[in-house]
């Protein structure tokens, strides 16, 4: 999507060869600003957006890691600024990978292809889903 904000790039020791690990933020919807969805190597991972009313007036910035599986307790966050929302979910998101068995992460990504599948053939939207 162009315009899309670009999360940091973080090396963990879990991508092969210590690989640099590209993540991406979008904007949810195109005319909602301070809602973005985060993608890894094509997936969908995650969402850093501005805090609603729950957080006085919506100052406040939370993150989250969505990846269809349990998630640890650390997969979340808030933070004061959406830069350091994408900060703090970089961070995460290079100790869940250096933390999850790759078999685990796979079978995770088999369950995100069958929720798409099933999406296709009921034909609802992915905003619709999430």
């Amino acid at each position: 999507m162009s315009g899309a904000a670009q999360i940091a790039v973080v090396r963990t020791a879990a991508a092969p060869a210590a690989k640099a690990v590209a993540l991406k933020a979008s904007p949810k919807w195109p005319d909602v600003k301070d809602d973005y969805v985060v993608r890894y190597d094509g997936h969908l991972i995650g969402r850093i957006r501005l805090g609603g009313e729950r957080y006085a007036q919506g100052t406040t910035w939370e993150w989250s890691i969505t990846v269809p599986m349990a998630m640890p307790v650390w997969a979340n966050g808030t933070g004061e600024s959406r830069d350091a929302c994408m900060k703090d979910f970089t961070t995460a998101w290079g100790r869940f990978l250096k933390e999850t068995d790759p078999a685990r992460l796979d079978r995770a990504w088999e369950l995100e292809r069958a929720f798409a599948a099933r999406q296709q053939r009921t034909g609802m939207s992915k905003t619709d889903a999430t």
